[in-house]
């Protein structure tokens, strides 16, 4: 029996990671990847955006990156994402006030 459960991967940006850190390898924004339920994902990014406002932590860019096939006890819930988002606000919202400057070169 499979109970693997076609999911979106909704990526969530909140602000701009340390130019260091990015050197080191690290990613250029910080923020939330979410695998929903594809059924859901509207819903989801909507609450999405309740859940940080309410919380206010900042969003730069919130949309759906990929698809995958997760166990469904893998599947994030609107109950797991609240509690990720409250667990990550106080950092996400001090490395907002660290004012990182970047410069976006065009090839």
């Amino acid at each position: 029996m499979d109970n693997n459960v076609l999911c979106s991967v909704i990526a969530v940006d909140c602000v701009p990671n340390d130019p260091v850190d990015i050197r080191c390898g690290g990613p250029t924004m910080l923020g939330f990847d979410f695998a929903v339920k594809e059924n859901e994902t509207e819903e989801m990014i909507d609450y999405i955006i309740d859940c940080l406002k309410e919380h206010h932590v900042p969003l730069v860019n919130i949309f759906v990156s990929g698809k995958v096939n997760k166990p469904v006890d893998k599947v994030w819930t609107k109950e797991t994402i609240e509690k990720e988002i409250i667990k990550d606000a106080s950092y996400l919202k001090s490395e907002n006030n660290m004012s990182y400057s970047y410069k976006y070169y065009r090839d």
